[in-house]
């Protein structure tokens, strides 16, 4: 027969100061959980959603990033007509050779940080189909002219259509306002390859170009080609691979969060053992007057890890509720893969909330286990003679 939970929840209701004070420490360790969880899952996916599963991306072979990347001309004009990749209405291939480099941006109220300028030629616009303009209109890639994602406006400054912004030699003017659906793109700055070329003095070589592969092309000998052909002699891989190997940083924060949060919970679960032994100790005839109704050992020991688990989820809740202002909410990070500056939201999903009362569930059992064992040991003679 189990002891009514109402029993455990008057109980924790009676002893508030020390109840308070565990539950308090439980739900600050879960809202840091979310918290930094929830900056993971942001910058992992503003990474992983920046690749269309229909690209493929080449670079030159042992490059590790587009930025770290260069190959001729002759290179991309011995690819660009690969059966493999899809053509528009007019037989053109939707292949974008593209110049992504690092520059310094003015931040508003002061500093500058790496920030990814992007040359592009128009078909650009429809290799990647998640990138549309909603403000102002495409530069001319023969003028010095830039359009900007919108995650860098909020934070840099100049970056308002009509603005001029100083990006590596040269200025360029701000004529449109991008968005990428929350990808990385959003984060950079987008202006004609051949002014960017020259901005660099890159001469006529590339960094990356970006195919959008033909319906029912196999990828695998897409990328055999791109790497065996003498004239190409580049190292492709689907866009979706390419930015899940940049999203390394995301894995390291994850396993950085863990361990703080493991940290803190150690701290959690002592102060719900002591508040559980406190429930004990003050509760000794009970337990006797329990036993002496019927009730059994494994009764007792499984009311009290109860009143512990229910203390703790209850903190749970409170400390995921404390964590949700943070969704949505837009910060930056260095990513030492590419070495530049991301923008990003914070992201409190469904699958983090459940993680964070799963987390809690475990906190208060493992403080709760070992009062419940001393707890269901009390002979029934010895708790009821104790005052």
């Amino acid at each position: 027969m189990a002891i009514p939970l109402k029993y455990n929840v008057r109980s924790l209701l009676v002893r508030r100061v020390s109840t308070a004070m565990t539950a308090g420490g439980i739900a600050l360790v879960v809202a840091v959980f979310v918290v930094v969880m929830a900056m993971v899952a942001g910058f992992d996916s503003t990474i992983r959603d920046s690749g269309s599963p229909d690209n493929m991306i080449a670079v030159r072979k042992g490059s590790t990033t587009e930025t770290g990347s260069a190959f001729s001309l002759d290179q991309f004009e011995a690819l660009k007509f690969l059966p493999q990749i899809r053509r528009d209405k007019d037989g053109q291939p939707l292949a974008s050779p593209e110049v992504p480099v690092q520059v310094l941006m003015e931040k508003i109220g002061g500093g500058r940080e790496n920030i990814v300028l992007r040359g592009v030629k128009p078909v650009a616009m429809k290799v990647h189909d998640k990138v549309r303009i909603v403000e102002g209109r495409m530069f001319d890639p023969a003028l010095n002219e830039a359009i900007v994602g919108k995650a860098l406006l909020k934070r840099y400054a100049n970056g308002t259509i009509g603005s001029t912004m100083r990006l590596g030699r040269g200025s360029w003017k701000v004529v449109g306002i991008f968005d990428a659906a929350g990808s990385s793109f959003e984060s950079e700055v987008w202006a004609g390859a051949q002014k960017v070329q020259d901005d660099t003095q890159r001469g006529s070589y590339y960094a990356s170009v970006v195919m959008k592969m033909a319906p029912g092309a196999d990828s695998a000998a897409l990328i055999r080609r791109l790497a065996d052909d003498p004239r190409i002699n580049l190292q492709g891989e689907t866009e979706p691979d390419y930015y899940r190997d940049q999203s390394v940083v995301a894995s390291q924060l994850r396993r950085l969060g863990m361990l703080v949060a493991l940290i803190m919970a150690v701290g959690a679960v002592f102060a719900a053992m002591n508040t559980m032994y406190a429930a004990v100790a003050g509760r000794t005839q009970e337990i006797g007057t329990l036993r002496a109704l019927g009730f059994s050992p494994g009764a007792v020991m499984g009311s009290f890890l109860l009143e512990s688990l229910t203390l703790a989820v209850a903190a749970g809740l409170i400390g995921v509720a404390l964590a949700l202002p943070f969704n949505g909410l837009s910060t930056a990070f260095g990513n030492y893969v590419t070495f530049s500056t991301l923008s990003f939201q914070f992201r409190v999903t469904l699958a983090i909330m459940i993680q964070a009362l799963l987390f809690a569930a475990v906190m208060g059992v493992a403080g709760g286990f070992l009062p419940a064992r001393q707890a269901m040991r009390l002979s029934v003679v010895d708790a009821l003679r104790r005052s």
